[in-house]
């Protein structure tokens, strides 16, 4: 009933057999399916958190679900059920975390309004929604995992990591603090994806950079009820 198929001259999971069904890159879309099952539950935490909510919450809050959704589109149509599907299908995760990214910006925004002058804020809100209006057709039309990978670092390295970082220094609010830490932890999960930094076939560097993501959404959960708690 189950067979395994190696993929030569590849790092890639082995393909797996089960019954007619093959499925592709088993373990990538286990561990692609771990992050958004864990988004989807931080998600849900934020829809029925009762605390006191910021302007910025709301936003947080769909950050996960976007995320969540990005990370089962990937995980299936990426990467599992790739011999039956296109690669145009791998799209929708990356469209999908697009709207997730313009999320978090937009939160970030929110929370750091009252500090910037009424010009600067207006050019900021701009700016994404121009990043997001470029970047999107960008995905739909080219098939380059490269630019969703810029459109994440433009996302957090020029825009969030330094308003976070700000906001942090005004408010002192361990929340902003909780977030510049892990955009600066995830230059590891980046930097093993990159140089395809793998343990074996069935851990990849795929596998491990998942891994390692879902403790960065962790990470971004728990700065957001910081943040919360003003």
């Amino acid at each position: 009933m189950f067979k395994i198929i190696p993929i030569e001259n590849s790092i890639l999971n082995p393909t797996l057999w089960v019954g007619s069904f093959e499925w592709r890159e088993p373990i990538t879309t286990l561990t692609d399916l771990l992050t958004s099952i864990v988004c989807l539950f931080l998600f849900l935490h934020l829809k029925n958190y009762k605390g006191t909510k910021t302007e910025s919450f709301k936003n947080y809050k769909y950050y996960f679900l976007f995320f969540s959704l990005s990370m089962f589109s990937a995980a299936w149509f990426g990467h599992g059920l790739q011999a039956y599907l296109g690669f145009d299908w791998k799209k929708i995760g990356w469209v999908l975390s697009s709207f997730g990214f313009l999320q978090i910006e937009l939160a970030t925004l929110k929370d750091v309004k009252s500090l910037l002058s009424k010009k600067l804020h207006q050019f900021l809100t701009i700016l994404i929604y121009i990043q997001f209006a470029v970047m999107v057709p960008l995905m739909v039309y080219h098939q380059n995992f490269k630019i969703p990978q810029l459109n994440s670092t433009l996302a957090f390295v020029l825009l969030i990591l330094p308003l976070q970082a700000y906001l942090y220094s005004k408010t002192k609010n361990k929340g902003h603090l909780i977030i510049v830490g892990t955009i600066l932890y995830a230059a590891i999960p980046g930097s093993i994806y990159n140089n395809q930094l793998s343990i074996s076939h069935w851990f990849n560097y795929h596998d491990i950079s998942h891994v390692m993501m879902t403790v960065f959404m962790i990470f971004i959960f728990r700065g957001v009820i910081k943040i919360a708690k003003i």
